[in-house]
């Protein structure tokens, strides 16, 4: 079985390994595999306890002065009863979470310059990501993987920085993941609060009445699409018309728009800022 490494270097390391950072970097790491293995079954959720037994990241040992671990994918195919068994193994596995990882950075290293891609989708499945005048083509399922491991890979993004200077994971040859000081931002694209104010029609369903943020559905019809939206409040209003407003089916905001390019899907809505709320 192949045999890969998972190495998080830096000085904060080279005495002890803070635990925090060692249980951050490898939940967040086991979740990126995770996702691949879900995303080639066409699935979005956790893996169940059951399946758990069956697939799984195994440590064969750590070494200091690094967290430094030799691992190994674990897939008991005997049992298990999945369609893409017969044709695929830990090394397609493998394959597909750097192929993710390859495609976003590839996007969101253009979406830090401007550059929106866009995406030709085949009838096999396969697509074709287009940044000006370059082309580079991936397998179906990296587009969902990515999309759903890139909160993962932007936590480890954040970790180097205080003492970590370089994470990575690949083979004893290839590091075929690598996040550097260089990278610690490049999952995080700049927004922007648009002046002008709009008013939506929506019901206000989550709200944390300590840091002032919550969720709001907007309904049809209206400047922003129908959908599910965060906000926060703009200023120092006060909450309580926020807390009852939970209690009614609609109410009426007004609110600027924070907008970011999103390299998925271009440019998105992804807070609004209420400055006020009316029944």
């Amino acid at each position: 079985m192949e045999q890969y490494l998972y190495k998080i270097e830096g000085p904060i390391l080279e005495k002890n390994i803070p635990i925090h950072i060692a249980i951050d970097a490898l939940s967040n790491f086991q979740a990126i595999v995770d996702k691949t293995y879900l995303g080639l079954k066409g699935e979005k959720q956790r893996l169940s306890k059951k399946e758990r037994q069956y697939f799984q990241l195994r440590a064969q040992s750590f070494e200091r002065g690094s967290l430094l671990t030799y691992f190994e994918i674990f897939l008991a195919t005997t049992q298990l009863t999945l369609p893409f068994i017969s044709s695929l193994g830990p090394q397609n596995i493998w394959d597909y979470t750097k192929s993710s990882f390859d495609f976003l950075k590839l996007i969101y290293s253009a979406a830090q310059k401007g550059e929106q891609p866009t995406y030709a989708f085949h009838d096999n499945k396969d697509f074709t990501v287009h940044i000006g005048d370059t082309h580079h083509h991936y397998h179906g399922p990296v587009y969902q993987i990515g999309e759903n491991a890139l909160g993962n890979y932007r936590n480890l993004a954040h970790l180097v920085e205080h003492g970590i200077s370089k994470i990575s994971a690949g083979t004893t040859e290839q590091e075929d993941i690598r996040l550097e000081q260089k990278d610690q931002n490049l999952f995080d694209l700049p927004s922007e609060i648009e002046r002008d104010p709009i008013e939506l029609k929506c019901e206000i369903f989550d709200f944390n009445k300590f840091n002032n943020k919550g969720r709001l559905l907007v309904a049809e019809g209206q400047d922003l699409p129908q959908g599910e939206y965060k906000f926060s409040i703009y200023g120092d209003q006060d909450n309580v018309d926020y807390i009852y407003s939970m209690l009614r089916p609609q109410v009426t905001i007004t609110c600027l728009k924070e907008s970011r390019l999103n390299p998925f899907a271009g440019e998105a809505v992804f807070r609004l800022h209420i400055t006020g709320v009316t029944g």
